[in-house]
């Protein structure tokens, strides 16, 4: 009976980890989430404005002299979205990279807990040092997400700088 309590909390120790890795995998997916639909609906404003310049082109509404004209403002927000939307998508790129980190994470510390498993039913000598390379293996990945996290943060206030900056020149 010993023995296999013994077994169960080693099978176990990995889940310590898995659970941290599905929190923190969580609130990556939400703002990844957020970032979707905030690049989906940008695309849909750029698509929308060179419609309406197309339209107010082919029907010469607009005066280019007009330095307050509404074809002038939608320039103006087709220039912001033209430079925004690259960042974005970098960013976008660098969650779905730490998204994935993170389950190859979970994948690896799941698997450790098989190879425990496993050196306790076969007792070969090379399964354990295999079992605790896997779990270091998934520790690292996980490393790496919340590295590809921290990076991707610290680039995310570019794109409201840039936008709210952008907008109070225009202003002047």
């Amino acid at each position: 009976m010993n023995n296999i309590q013994n077994v169960i909390s080693l099978i176990l120790a990995p889940v310590v980890m898995i659970s941290s890795c599905t929190l923190f995998m969580n609130g990556l997916l939400q703002r990844y989430d957020s970032l979707s639909a905030r690049l989906r609906a940008l695309h849909i404003e750029h698509m929308e404005l060179l419609r309406s310049l197309q339209q107010e082109h082919a029907a010469n509404q607009c005066d280019p002299r007009e330095t307050g004209s509404l074809c002038n403002l939608s320039k103006e927000r087709l220039v912001e979205l033209e430079s925004e939307m690259p960042h974005l998508l970098k960013r976008h790129r660098l969650q779905w990279n730490a998204i994935l980190a993170a389950e190859i994470s979970i994948g690896l510390l799941v698997f450790s807990m098989f190879e425990i498993g496993f050196h306790v039913i076969s007792h070969m000598p090379w399964v354990e040092p295999a079992a605790l390379f896997t779990l270091l293996m998934g520790a690292l990945v996980f490393l790496t997400c919340i590295m590809i996290t921290a990076v991707e943060f610290a680039t995310s206030p570019k794109a409201v700088t840039f936008e709210v900056k952008h907008g109070l020149e225009l202003g002047r």
